[in-house]
Protein backbone atom coordinates (compact mmCIF):
# COMPACT_ATOMS: atom_id res chain seq x y z
CA UNK A 1 0.00 0.00 0.00
CA UNK A 2 2.76 2.44 1.02
CA UNK A 3 4.81 1.50 -2.06
CA UNK A 4 1.72 1.97 -4.23
CA UNK A 5 1.22 5.49 -2.87
CA UNK A 6 4.88 6.29 -3.46
CA UNK A 7 4.65 5.05 -7.05
CA UNK A 8 1.46 7.06 -7.59
CA UNK A 9 3.08 10.23 -6.25
CA UNK A 10 6.17 9.57 -8.36
CA UNK A 11 4.00 9.09 -11.46
CA UNK A 12 2.12 12.34 -10.75
CA UNK A 13 5.43 14.16 -10.24
CA UNK A 14 6.82 12.86 -13.54
CA UNK A 15 3.56 13.69 -15.32
CA UNK A 16 3.53 17.19 -13.84
CA UNK A 17 7.19 17.71 -14.70
CA UNK A 18 6.61 16.52 -18.26
CA UNK A 19 3.60 18.81 -18.65
CA UNK A 20 5.57 21.71 -17.21
CA UNK A 21 8.47 21.01 -19.54
CA UNK A 22 6.16 20.73 -22.53
CA UNK A 23 4.51 24.00 -21.56
CA UNK A 24 7.91 25.65 -21.18
CA UNK A 25 9.00 24.42 -24.58
CA UNK A 26 5.76 25.65 -26.14
CA UNK A 27 6.32 29.11 -24.71
CA UNK A 28 9.68 29.53 -26.40
CA UNK A 29 9.44 32.26 -29.00
CA UNK A 30 12.94 32.31 -30.51
CA UNK A 31 15.43 29.64 -31.55
CA UNK A 32 18.20 31.69 -29.93
CA UNK A 33 18.71 31.46 -26.16
CA UNK A 34 19.38 35.11 -25.40
CA UNK A 35 20.42 38.36 -27.03
CA UNK A 36 20.07 42.09 -27.60
CA UNK A 37 18.94 43.86 -30.79
CA UNK A 38 19.10 47.59 -31.53
CA UNK A 39 16.77 49.00 -34.20
CA UNK A 40 16.58 52.16 -36.26
CA UNK A 41 13.04 53.50 -36.57
CA UNK A 42 12.10 55.71 -39.49
CA UNK A 43 9.16 56.48 -41.72
CA UNK A 44 6.79 59.10 -42.98
CA UNK A 45 4.92 60.25 -46.05
CA UNK A 46 2.23 62.71 -47.15
CA UNK A 47 -1.00 62.90 -45.14
CA UNK A 48 -2.35 65.50 -47.57
CA UNK A 49 -1.07 67.84 -50.27
CA UNK A 50 -0.05 70.28 -47.53
CA UNK A 51 1.02 68.02 -44.64
CA UNK A 52 4.06 65.76 -44.45
CA UNK A 53 4.88 63.42 -41.59
CA UNK A 54 8.30 62.12 -40.52
CA UNK A 55 9.15 59.35 -38.02
CA UNK A 56 12.62 59.01 -36.50
CA UNK A 57 13.99 57.18 -33.47
CA UNK A 58 15.28 53.86 -32.18
CA UNK A 59 14.15 50.66 -30.54
CA UNK A 60 15.68 47.83 -28.49
CA UNK A 61 14.89 44.20 -27.78
CA UNK A 62 16.38 42.31 -24.84
CA UNK A 63 15.48 38.64 -24.41
CA UNK A 64 16.40 35.58 -22.34
CA UNK A 65 15.17 31.99 -22.14
CA UNK A 66 14.51 31.85 -25.89
CA UNK A 67 12.26 34.90 -25.71
CA UNK A 68 10.05 33.63 -22.88
CA UNK A 69 11.32 36.70 -21.01
CA UNK A 70 11.74 39.79 -23.18
CA UNK A 71 11.70 43.57 -23.02
CA UNK A 72 10.74 45.76 -26.00
CA UNK A 73 11.50 49.49 -26.05
CA UNK A 74 10.74 52.14 -28.67
CA UNK A 75 11.34 55.87 -28.62
CA UNK A 76 10.66 57.98 -31.69
CA UNK A 77 9.48 61.42 -32.75
CA UNK A 78 6.51 61.92 -35.04
CA UNK A 79 6.77 65.31 -36.74
CA UNK A 80 4.05 66.79 -38.96
CA UNK A 81 4.99 69.83 -41.03
CA UNK A 82 3.29 72.05 -43.59
CA UNK A 83 -0.12 73.66 -43.19
CA UNK A 84 -0.28 71.94 -39.79
CA UNK A 85 2.71 71.57 -37.47
CA UNK A 86 2.56 68.89 -34.78
CA UNK A 87 5.04 67.02 -32.60
CA UNK A 88 4.39 63.68 -30.90
CA UNK A 89 7.00 61.91 -28.80
CA UNK A 90 6.23 58.20 -28.77
CA UNK A 91 7.60 56.05 -25.96
CA UNK A 92 6.83 52.34 -25.75
CA UNK A 93 8.00 49.85 -23.15
CA UNK A 94 6.63 46.30 -22.94
CA UNK A 95 7.81 43.30 -21.00
CA UNK A 96 6.90 39.69 -21.78
CA UNK A 97 7.43 37.40 -18.83
CA UNK A 98 6.34 33.79 -19.02
CA UNK A 99 2.67 34.06 -20.06
CA UNK A 100 2.09 37.67 -19.04
CA UNK A 101 2.48 40.94 -20.93
CA UNK A 102 3.20 44.23 -19.18
CA UNK A 103 2.78 47.53 -21.04
CA UNK A 104 3.89 50.86 -19.58
CA UNK A 105 1.46 53.77 -19.87
CA UNK A 106 3.73 56.78 -19.49
CA UNK A 107 0.77 59.20 -19.51
CA UNK A 108 -0.88 57.71 -16.42
CA UNK A 109 2.39 56.33 -14.98
CA UNK A 110 0.93 52.84 -14.67
CA UNK A 111 1.87 49.37 -15.89
CA UNK A 112 -0.98 47.47 -17.53
CA UNK A 113 -0.90 43.68 -17.21
CA UNK A 114 -2.73 41.09 -19.27
CA UNK A 115 -2.31 37.44 -20.18
CA UNK A 116 -0.79 36.54 -23.52
CA UNK A 117 -3.21 34.97 -26.03
CA UNK A 118 -3.54 31.21 -25.61
CA UNK A 119 -2.02 28.90 -28.17
CA UNK A 120 1.19 28.86 -30.16
CA UNK A 121 3.04 32.19 -30.13
CA UNK A 122 4.29 31.82 -33.70
CA UNK A 123 0.74 31.25 -34.99
CA UNK A 124 -0.39 34.36 -33.11
CA UNK A 125 2.54 36.51 -34.27
CA UNK A 126 2.23 35.47 -37.92
CA UNK A 127 -1.57 35.31 -38.12
CA UNK A 128 -2.79 36.39 -41.55
CA UNK A 129 0.72 36.54 -43.04
CA UNK A 130 2.23 34.46 -45.84
CA UNK A 131 5.85 33.51 -46.28
CA UNK A 132 7.08 35.23 -49.45
CA UNK A 133 10.83 34.61 -49.47
CA UNK A 134 14.03 35.49 -47.66
CA UNK A 135 16.15 38.61 -47.13
CA UNK A 136 19.45 39.38 -45.43
CA UNK A 137 19.64 41.85 -42.56
CA UNK A 138 23.06 42.52 -41.01
CA UNK A 139 24.33 39.33 -42.65
CA UNK A 140 21.56 37.16 -41.16
CA UNK A 141 19.18 35.36 -43.53
CA UNK A 142 15.64 35.89 -42.34
CA UNK A 143 12.27 34.61 -43.53
CA UNK A 144 9.96 37.25 -44.99
CA UNK A 145 6.28 37.16 -44.02
CA UNK A 146 3.81 39.59 -45.59
CA UNK A 147 0.18 40.56 -45.28
CA UNK A 148 -2.10 43.54 -45.77
CA UNK A 149 0.10 46.57 -45.06
CA UNK A 150 2.71 44.62 -43.14
CA UNK A 151 6.05 42.89 -43.66
CA UNK A 152 8.11 40.97 -41.11
CA UNK A 153 11.56 39.47 -41.54
CA UNK A 154 12.37 36.86 -38.88
CA UNK A 155 15.70 35.21 -38.05
CA UNK A 156 15.04 32.12 -35.93
CA UNK A 157 11.82 33.80 -34.83
CA UNK A 158 13.54 37.10 -33.95
CA UNK A 159 12.16 40.12 -35.84
CA UNK A 160 15.03 41.94 -37.57
CA UNK A 161 12.78 43.99 -39.84
CA UNK A 162 9.22 45.24 -39.44
CA UNK A 163 7.37 47.43 -41.93
CA UNK A 164 3.85 48.89 -41.90
CA UNK A 165 2.71 50.82 -44.98
CA UNK A 166 -0.28 52.35 -46.76
CA UNK A 167 -0.63 54.79 -49.68
CA UNK A 168 2.96 56.02 -49.49
CA UNK A 169 3.01 56.41 -45.69
CA UNK A 170 5.24 53.93 -43.88
CA UNK A 171 6.87 52.87 -40.61
CA UNK A 172 10.10 50.84 -40.62
CA UNK A 173 11.90 49.24 -37.70
CA UNK A 174 15.16 47.64 -38.85
CA UNK A 175 17.96 46.01 -36.87
CA UNK A 176 21.25 47.94 -36.97
CA UNK A 177 23.09 45.95 -34.28
CA UNK A 178 22.68 42.44 -32.82
CA UNK A 179 24.40 40.56 -30.02
CA UNK A 180 23.43 36.93 -29.53
CA UNK A 181 26.49 36.11 -27.40
CA UNK A 182 25.83 38.28 -24.36
CA UNK A 183 23.02 37.48 -21.95
CA UNK A 184 21.17 40.70 -21.01
CA UNK A 185 21.61 41.77 -17.42
CA UNK A 186 18.61 41.93 -15.12
CA UNK A 187 18.75 45.74 -15.25
CA UNK A 188 18.19 45.58 -19.02
CA UNK A 189 14.86 43.81 -18.51
CA UNK A 190 13.21 45.93 -15.82
CA UNK A 191 10.23 48.27 -16.05
CA UNK A 192 9.72 51.68 -14.42
CA UNK A 193 8.61 51.61 -10.81
CA UNK A 194 4.94 52.28 -11.59
CA UNK A 195 1.90 50.55 -10.01
CA UNK A 196 0.57 47.52 -11.90
CA UNK A 197 -3.06 47.18 -12.97
CA UNK A 198 -4.62 44.09 -14.51
CA UNK A 199 -6.57 44.72 -17.70
CA UNK A 200 -8.50 42.39 -19.96
CA UNK A 201 -8.07 44.99 -22.71
CA UNK A 202 -5.69 47.94 -22.82
CA UNK A 203 -7.12 51.43 -23.25
CA UNK A 204 -4.55 52.42 -25.82
CA UNK A 205 -6.77 53.50 -28.68
CA UNK A 206 -8.70 56.48 -29.97
CA UNK A 207 -12.12 56.06 -31.54
CA UNK A 208 -13.12 57.54 -34.88
CA UNK A 209 -16.38 57.28 -36.79
CA UNK A 210 -15.21 54.33 -38.84
CA UNK A 211 -12.47 52.58 -36.90
CA UNK A 212 -10.85 52.35 -33.47
CA UNK A 213 -7.21 53.36 -33.85
CA UNK A 214 -4.21 52.78 -31.59
CA UNK A 215 -2.25 55.74 -30.24
CA UNK A 216 1.14 54.84 -31.73
CA UNK A 217 1.65 55.87 -35.37
CA UNK A 218 3.27 52.52 -36.19
CA UNK A 219 0.08 50.72 -35.21
CA UNK A 220 -2.18 53.39 -36.73
CA UNK A 221 -0.60 52.77 -40.15
CA UNK A 222 -1.17 49.02 -39.80
CA UNK A 223 -4.77 49.37 -38.58
CA UNK A 224 -5.76 51.73 -41.41
CA UNK A 225 -3.96 49.57 -44.00
CA UNK A 226 -5.86 46.50 -42.83
CA UNK A 227 -9.16 48.39 -42.94
CA UNK A 228 -8.43 49.62 -46.47
CA UNK A 229 -7.62 46.11 -47.72
CA UNK A 230 -10.75 44.76 -46.04
CA UNK A 231 -12.85 47.46 -47.72
CA UNK A 232 -11.24 46.71 -51.09
CA UNK A 233 -12.00 43.01 -50.80
CA UNK A 234 -15.60 43.75 -49.84
CA UNK A 235 -16.08 46.12 -52.80
CA UNK A 236 -14.05 43.87 -55.13
CA UNK A 237 -11.74 46.74 -56.05
CA UNK A 238 -7.97 47.06 -56.23
CA UNK A 239 -5.89 49.84 -54.72
CA UNK A 240 -5.41 51.28 -58.22
CA UNK A 241 -9.18 51.75 -58.51
CA UNK A 242 -9.26 54.23 -55.63
CA UNK A 243 -9.82 57.87 -56.53
CA UNK A 244 -7.72 60.59 -54.88
CA UNK A 245 -10.75 61.52 -52.79
CA UNK A 246 -11.12 57.91 -51.59
CA UNK A 247 -7.41 57.70 -50.77
CA UNK A 248 -7.66 60.89 -48.73
CA UNK A 249 -10.34 59.28 -46.55
CA UNK A 250 -7.75 56.72 -45.38
CA UNK A 251 -5.04 59.36 -45.03
CA UNK A 252 -7.38 61.39 -42.84
CA UNK A 253 -7.66 58.31 -40.61
CA UNK A 254 -3.87 58.22 -40.36
CA UNK A 255 -3.88 61.82 -39.16
CA UNK A 256 -6.96 61.57 -36.96
CA UNK A 257 -4.93 61.91 -33.73
CA UNK A 258 -3.27 65.06 -35.10
CA UNK A 259 -6.66 66.47 -36.09
CA UNK A 260 -8.20 65.90 -32.64
CA UNK A 261 -5.18 67.39 -30.88
CA UNK A 262 -4.98 70.48 -33.13
CA UNK A 263 -8.73 71.12 -32.99
CA UNK A 264 -8.38 71.56 -29.23
CA UNK A 265 -4.97 73.25 -29.31
CA UNK A 266 -5.50 76.01 -31.90
CA UNK A 267 -8.27 77.88 -30.01
CA UNK A 268 -6.16 77.62 -26.85
CA UNK A 269 -3.19 79.04 -28.74
CA UNK A 270 -5.25 82.02 -29.90
CA UNK A 271 -6.46 82.61 -26.34
CA UNK A 272 -2.88 82.54 -25.04
CA UNK A 273 -1.75 84.96 -27.77
CA UNK A 274 -4.36 87.48 -26.62
CA UNK A 275 -3.37 87.09 -22.97
CA UNK A 276 0.33 87.44 -23.79
CA UNK A 277 -0.28 90.51 -25.92
CA UNK A 278 -2.25 92.28 -23.18
CA UNK A 279 0.37 91.35 -20.59
CA UNK A 280 3.21 92.55 -22.83
CA UNK A 281 1.40 95.82 -23.55
CA UNK A 282 1.33 96.58 -19.80
CA UNK A 283 4.83 95.26 -18.99
CA UNK A 284 7.23 97.92 -17.72
CA UNK A 285 10.50 95.96 -17.69
CA UNK A 286 12.27 93.11 -19.52
CA UNK A 287 11.71 90.55 -16.75
CA UNK A 288 7.96 91.14 -16.79
CA UNK A 289 7.90 91.03 -20.60
CA UNK A 290 9.65 87.65 -20.63
CA UNK A 291 7.20 86.33 -18.03
CA UNK A 292 4.30 87.43 -20.24
CA UNK A 293 5.61 85.34 -23.13
CA UNK A 294 6.87 82.19 -21.37
CA UNK A 295 3.69 80.09 -21.68
CA UNK A 296 3.14 81.11 -25.30
CA UNK A 297 6.72 80.18 -26.18
CA UNK A 298 6.34 76.78 -24.47
CA UNK A 299 3.05 76.07 -26.27
CA UNK A 300 4.66 76.82 -29.62
CA UNK A 301 7.71 74.64 -28.97
CA UNK A 302 5.67 71.69 -27.73
CA UNK A 303 3.39 71.64 -30.76
CA UNK A 304 5.91 72.51 -33.44
CA UNK A 305 5.00 76.11 -34.30
CA UNK A 306 8.13 78.13 -34.76
CA UNK A 307 7.07 81.77 -34.35
CA UNK A 308 9.77 83.70 -32.54
CA UNK A 309 8.24 85.38 -29.49
CA UNK A 310 11.56 85.86 -27.69
CA UNK A 311 12.39 89.36 -26.45
CA UNK A 312 16.02 90.18 -25.62
CA UNK A 313 15.79 93.85 -24.73
CA UNK A 314 13.11 96.25 -23.55
CA UNK A 315 13.78 98.93 -26.11
CA UNK A 316 10.55 100.55 -27.29
CA UNK A 317 11.03 99.43 -30.90
CA UNK A 318 11.55 95.79 -29.85
CA UNK A 319 8.38 95.79 -27.78
CA UNK A 320 6.36 97.49 -30.52
CA UNK A 321 7.67 95.08 -33.15
CA UNK A 322 6.67 92.07 -31.08
CA UNK A 323 3.24 93.56 -30.38
CA UNK A 324 2.76 94.07 -34.13
CA UNK A 325 3.73 90.43 -34.80
CA UNK A 326 1.28 89.24 -32.16
CA UNK A 327 -1.44 91.40 -33.71
CA UNK A 328 -0.79 89.79 -37.09
CA UNK A 329 -0.91 86.27 -35.65
CA UNK A 330 -4.05 87.02 -33.65
CA UNK A 331 -5.74 88.42 -36.76
CA UNK A 332 -4.71 85.34 -38.76
CA UNK A 333 -6.01 82.84 -36.21
CA UNK A 334 -9.23 84.78 -35.56
CA UNK A 335 -9.95 84.70 -39.30
CA UNK A 336 -9.50 80.91 -39.28
CA UNK A 337 -11.51 79.99 -36.17
CA UNK A 338 -14.87 79.51 -37.89
CA UNK A 339 -13.26 77.16 -40.39
CA UNK A 340 -11.34 75.33 -37.63
CA UNK A 341 -14.52 74.80 -35.59
CA UNK A 342 -16.37 73.32 -38.59
CA UNK A 343 -13.47 71.11 -39.77
CA UNK A 344 -14.35 67.39 -39.77
CA UNK A 345 -10.96 65.87 -40.57
CA UNK A 346 -7.28 66.63 -41.13
CA UNK A 347 -7.61 67.66 -44.77
CA UNK A 348 -10.39 70.12 -43.79
CA UNK A 349 -8.14 71.56 -41.10
CA UNK A 350 -5.25 71.77 -43.53
CA UNK A 351 -7.39 73.87 -45.89
CA UNK A 352 -8.30 76.17 -42.99
CA UNK A 353 -4.67 76.90 -42.16
CA UNK A 354 -3.54 77.87 -45.66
Amino acid sequence: MYVSKIMSLFFLFILGYSSSLAGSLAEKKFDVEHGMVTFEIKGGGKLSDDINITLKGEGKLFFRNNGVDALVEESYDELATGAINNIEKIQICEKFENKQRYSVDFDTKKILERAMPKGNFKDYYLAGLKKTGQERVLGYTCDVWEGDGIKKCLYKGIPLLLEHYILGVYYEKKAIKVDFDTKPKYANCTLPNFPVEKFALFKTSIKTKNIILPKEMSQVILAVAQKMHKDLKYSKKSKDDLSEKEKQVYKNMLGQHIFHKQKIFLPKLLHEMKKSRLCLQNANDLKKAKTCLNKLIDMNKNIGYYYNYEIDSFEKENKEQLLDELDEQIYFFESKMKCIRSAKNLSNLSECMK
